[in-house]
């Protein structure tokens, strides 16, 4: 059919019109569907969330309620290892408030997934369930438990404290009588203390007597003659307070925000340092919590001063590494009460503003910086010892100067006094010969080389105590500065250390509290009788007072005890203590650290007979890495002989009055991890000395004629049985370390038990061991005069 053109042009605008609607049709379609799926997908949303809570029905509230208690409690536990400053009460509130929105929104959020799943479960319920489960993993991670431990622990704990609430809520729907449940929530609660009483003891909540207490007469009992002796000798108590009267006060900038004490109480202005050049970073939190950054750090102190014209010795004590906010430097007051009745001026150092803050973290250089501080504050004192108007004016002997330190402090007290070391161009410190220091004292010391160098001290008189129960530094590191402190043989210097059974870190530090780790990880290391704080206090206050005075007052009669621990039973408490002694006259017959076991010195050699092994090695600490010091390593099966040849040189010019000595460690302990080892009964090891001289004259003495060799100190530091493998990265995995003690061996004694042998012969020592299988390591072998 022929259409004109008109015709031809309706008809295209007539389809196209068509097409138009077809497409609106098909767009009105498209937007239909989707609007339906859109309430499909709503109605399906508000049925699955509809009755959302409904299993969550009132038993399953109880649970709820535990795992809100359970949470709140192990934030609150946290919380304490990390404070703000603001306030214990501050910290805690916040932290269960925070905890209990983030349990509300966290487990709505649970909630909400659990129902769009479709889960038929208690969902609320089972999202606190999941909240507190992750939150006591990390609490329990943060602690240092590792992360299998963790996930376990916090699975079982979350579980137990769940069970406990559905019992309760179960209880409660049996609409019992008030007094029965009562009742029933009372039986449920002796029984969870009971089982937490056979796991854990109480080792915290209950005051229990030391280990030490309870066998202290039998500790008494069992004294050898030589100990009966020592005890005979009626040595004074060093820790009785002294003749001098005295006054204490404080110095400081005069603004220290925090401490009313250095601020506006302070009785004498210092000038605040520049530290910049030892500090990279100074976090702005550090800075508005302190009210200063690393160009103005103050220089504050404790002082107790004694009264009277002076001058007198001075003694610089510093505390170590403990939180920032909670403040350190009181700790060590007993100790500045103490030394300033005896005549000496004590210093507390505040070095707070260096320690470790969860919020702000710690110098990079603080170990240089705590001796650099210290160093400083010397140079403080010696301006005000020229002031008229100033409390030290003449009043300090600086010819006599100690320097204490705890942790980390005791590390920085040898360094500054090995400055020359540290610090061999730095012009702003006080001219090394305007003062000197004659003595550094280490509690519990740490000993981390520094820019790969370590402290090594000459001719100055060196003490180190250390706990085996020290649960912060588990390894006995002041024995490393202990055997790098050497003396000329002119020196009347001598170092000394002192090894207690039951002590641990944080005792001697009275602010420190009685346990050495912050929570969370406090409630997992918790080594049990601990010696109590007061005991703990008197050791420190018996060895610090009596080497001060062998130092700064020439008081002779103290030397017995460091040489002997025993010479202070009388006064010391009932514990086992371990000691070396040496001193500048101490001359070496035989030197252990060369590789060929038989060659010890020059003309000095060695022989053993019925040694399963022997051989020069490092002696381990818990860890089985090094000590630092070599030793002869000695083991056998039923019996032994160890002898060491001596040349005529090794013995020219000894006295019949000299003394023989030696260090020992008894590794009987390192027996049970070897194959075939054959358990023997812990006891006191069988070992004699033999003297015999050119001639073939001999003596033999028991050793336990001089001090018994008692076995080696064993520590369990958590309270649950395997943990030490686990927490802190193996940190415990060890229960011991070898620690050393010094013998003396009166030759006086050897020759009233054989007149006929010679002193000026002697050509040999023999250990006997008499009864096995035994391992000791032996070391520093001499003479000493009387």
């Amino acid at each position: 059919m022929d259409y004109s053109k008109g015709q031809l042009q309706f008809i295209i605008e007539v389809e196209r019109s068509l097409i138009s609607t077809e497409a609106m049709d098909m767009n009105l379609e498209l937007e239909y569907i989707e609007l339906s799926r859109r309430k499909r997908l709503v109605l399906w949303l508000k049925r699955r969330l509809t009755d959302k809570y409904a299993l969550d029905t009132r038993i399953w509230r109880f649970v709820v309620v535990s795992m809100w208690i359970l949470s709140c409690t192990a934030v609150g536990i946290c919380v304490f290892g990390m404070p703000t400053g603001f306030g214990v009460l501050f910290d805690v509130v916040t932290a269960i408030c925070l905890n209990t929105i983030g349990l509300a929104l966290s487990s709505a959020l649970i909630t909400i997934i659990l129902a769009i799943c479709g889960l038929r479960v208690p969902r609320y319920t089972l999202g606190t369930f999941l909240y507190v489960g992750v939150i006591l993993y990390f609490v329990l991670l943060f602690s240092q438990l590792g992360s299998l431990g963790s996930i376990i622990f916090s699975a079982i704990v979350t579980l137990f404290a769940g069970g406990v609430g559905l019992l309760i809520g179960w209880l409660t729907s049996l609409r019992l009588s008030r007094r029965a449940l009562i009742f029933s929530i009372g039986v449920i609660a002796i029984f969870g203390l009971a089982a937490a009483y056979t796991v854990n003891g109480f080792p915290r909540l209950l005051p229990t007597s030391s280990r030490a207490d309870a066998d202290t007469a039998d500790n008494v009992g069992s004294l050898t003659a030589g100990d009966v002796h020592a005890l005979a000798s009626n040595l004074p108590d060093p820790s009785e307070p002294g003749e001098y009267q005295f006054n204490s006060f404080t110095y400081g900038s005069g603004e220290d925000r925090n401490r009313s004490e250095f601020g506006d109480e302070t009785d004498e202005l210092s000038q605040p340092v520049n530290a910049s050049a030892y500090i990279d970073s100074w976090p702005w939190l550090r800075s508005k919590f302190w009210g200063f950054d690393e160009t103005e750090l103050p220089l504050n102190a404790r002082v107790w001063m004694p009264e009277g014209e002076g001058p007198f010795p001075i003694v610089l004590m510093v505390h170590g590494n403990h939180l920032m906010e909670k403040f350190s430097d009181g700790g060590y007051d007993y100790l500045g009460e103490l030394l300033a009745s005896r005549g000496s001026i004590a210093l507390s150092i505040d070095e707070n503003f260096l320690n470790y803050s969860f919020w702000s973290g710690i110098p990079k250089q603080d170990m240089k910086l705590r001796a650099w501080i210290l160093l400083k504050h010397i140079q403080q004192i010696q301006q005000f010892s020229v002031q008229e108007e100033s409390p030290f004016y003449n009043r300090v002997d600086f010819t006599q100067v100690a320097l204490l330190g705890h942790s980390r402090g005791g590390q920085a007290a040898a360094m500054a006094a090995d400055r020359s070391l540290w610090f061999p161009d730095e012009d702003g410190l006080p001219e090394p010969d305007s003062y000197s220091v004659q003595a550094v004292i280490g509690i519990a010391p740490t000993d981390t080389p520094v820019d790969g160098k370590v402290t090594e001290l000459k001719d100055i008189s060196y003490l180190t105590l250390q706990g085996a129960k020290d649960a912060d530094l588990v390894n006995f590191y002041g024995d490393r500065q202990y055997g790098r402190t050497t003396f000329s043989s002119a020196s009347e210097a001598f170092k000394a250390s002192l090894y207690i059974e039951d002590a641990n870190h944080s005792q001697f530090n009275t602010e420190w509290g009685k346990s050495d780790n912050a929570l969370p990880a406090g409630l997992f290391i918790r080594p049990k009788d601990l010696l109590e704080p007061e005991q703990q206090k008197q050791v420190a206050e018996v060895y610090v007072s009596a080497f001060l005075e062998a130092v700064f007052h020439n008081n002779e009669q103290y030397d017995l005890l460091f040489r002997d621990y025993r010479q202070g039973l009388s006064f010391l408490p009932p514990t086992r203590y371990f000691n070396q002694y040496e001193s500048g006259g101490f001359v070496q017959l035989a030197d252990f650290t060369g590789s060929d076991r038989k060659k010890l010195a020059s003309g000095v050699t060695a022989e053993a007979t019925d040694m399963s092994d022997w051989r020069h090695v490092e002696a381990l600490n818990r860890q089985g890495k090094g000590k630092g010091n070599k030793g002869v390593e000695l083991q056998w099966k039923a019996k032994g002989k160890y002898s060491i040849l001596l040349s005529p040189l090794a013995i020219s010019g000894v006295s019949n009055e000299d003394i023989l000595m030696f260090s020992m460690a008894n590794m009987d302990r390192d027996l049970e991890k070897e194959e075939g080892f054959e358990e023997r009964a812990e006891t006191n090891l069988s070992i004699d000395i033999e003297l015999e001289d050119h001639s073939g004259t001999a003596v033999r003495l028991p050793l336990s004629r001089f001090m018994e060799i008692e076995p080696q100190v064993a520590t369990q530091f958590t309270w649950l049985p395997g943990m030490e493998s686990v927490v802190s990265e193996g940190k415990f995995k060890d229960v011991e370390e070898p620690v050393f003690q010094t013998y003396e061996l009166p030759l006086n004694e050897f020759l009233e038990a054989n007149p006929e042998f010679d002193p000026s012969e002697w050509s040999r020592i023999s250990f006997y061991f008499n009864e096995g299988p035994g391992k000791v390591m032996l070391d520093d072998l001499g003479l000493m005069p009387e």
